[in-house]
């Protein structure tokens, strides 16, 4: 089966070469490999006026091949005519705005708009993502990711770009630090950041969770701790009320307890995290109280470097269509964390092909240990 492609700017070239040099048409076709009907339609569609002539009357040369002046020995003595010459670059930008004009709009019908438009809207009012609307609905929305924000980017849905979560660029803000490390000395020694990539090169195959705390406003006498494995998109949330060191020890002295220390060593091998003080106590992170014995270690990023842990820091964006900035989380229980945790883990991923954190979970470690852990 023939497969006809647009004619570019290199063939467009050429055929203005043929005609200069008094190639017939057949001759050209063949130099290009298309069918001559093409070329002629081609020279036709995009001749342009040259020069105008003394009468309205149009020349009966123009009826038949090359359908231009170019070579007509008339041109400059005897010709009354208009007359036409076929430009190349004249008729490239007349294909491309063709080509452009061609992808305006919408090529859908009013009743499939109106649905795809309450669909769009419906998912993004209940904090889904354009890419998590269009895979659980691929049976109605048969439109790209990419043309779905074009839709939304041309203002043609009812859905505009300032209501996606991070659509649009905020001013940059004054940073202004929250704890004063300077302050916060302890001797970090085969915990830092460099010993976490001698130890990564050396155990490469080494699941890496990431460890920080959800920002809160001063008042608050509660934070929420996040737990993320990057390799998975995995999340763990929890609410701490009045967070210091010794609860965050019991945070994961909890989670062994509950999975078993075995499963504990299997899942956590390696914990990366930043220096906020509650994180101190490496020595009760990293040991366990049932057989006094390392269970995960636990690493430091470097100050005030949070790209070093870029996976929690995401975890922790989107937490934020849940607990907006400058709003108390005091008011949530353990149990609404929970919820929104697994919002999270049951949310189709484009870096997943399209599966769920959870269903990735559940295929490298087990269903059990999936229950075990956050049921």
């Amino acid at each position: 089966m023939k497969k006809w492609k647009h004619i570019n700017f290199e063939q467009r070239k050429t055929i203005v070469s043929g005609i200069t040099h008094n190639k017939k048409l057949c001759e050209i076709a063949t130099i290009l490999n298309l069918d001559p009907t093409s070329i002629s339609k081609e020279v036709k569609r995009n001749r342009t006026l040259s020069k105008y002539g003394r009468t309205s009357q149009e020349c009966p040369l123009l009826s038949r091949w090359p359908y231009v002046c170019t070579n007509c020995n008339k041109k400059y003595t005897s010709c009354h005519f208009n007359q036409y010459r076929y430009d190349s670059k004249v008729a490239q930008n007349n294909a491309d705005c063709n080509l452009i004009n061609s992808r305006k709009g919408i090529d859908i019908s009013s009743e499939d708009f109106k649905e795809l438009d309450l669909i769009i809207k419906n998912g993004v009012d209940n904090n889904k993502s354009i890419y998590q609307i269009k895979i659980e609905n691929s049976d109605k929305v048969t439109k790209s990711l990419t043309t779905l924000y074009r839709y939304i980017d041309k203002g043609y849905l009812t859905t505009k770009k300032i209501d996606l979560p991070f659509a649009v660029t905020y001013k940059k803000r004054k940073y202004k630090s929250k704890y004063n490390y300077s302050d916060n000395i302890i001797d970090r020694s085969n915990h830092t950041y460099l010993d976490y990539l001698a130890y990564i090169h050396n155990h490469p195959n080494s699941y890496v969770w990431q460890l920080d705390f959800l920002g809160s406003i001063k008042k608050d006498s509660k934070s929420i701790l996040t737990l993320s494995l990057p390799n998975l998109q995995f999340s763990i949330i929890e609410i701490i009320n009045l967070p210091n060191s010794s609860k965050v020890v019991s945070f994961f002295d909890y989670i062994e307890n509950k999975i078993g220390t075995d499963a504990f060593l299997d899942l956590f091998p390696v914990i990366l995290t930043d220096r906020d003080p509650c994180f101190n106590d490496y020595d009760g992170i990293c040991f366990s109280k049932n057989t006094g014995e390392e269970r995960c270690k636990l690493f430091y990023c470097d100050p005030y470097v949070s790209n070093q842990k870029p996976n929690v820091e995401n975890i922790n964006k989107q937490l934020r269509k849940f607990f907006p900035k400058g709003k108390s989380v005091d008011n949530y229980t353990s149990k609404d964390i929970k919820e929104k945790n697994f919002i999270l883990l049951d949310t189709p991923l484009k870096s997943l092909d399209s599966f769920t954190p959870k269903q990735a979970f559940i295929k490298v470690f087990s269903e059990e240990l999936f229950n075990n852990l956050l049921k």
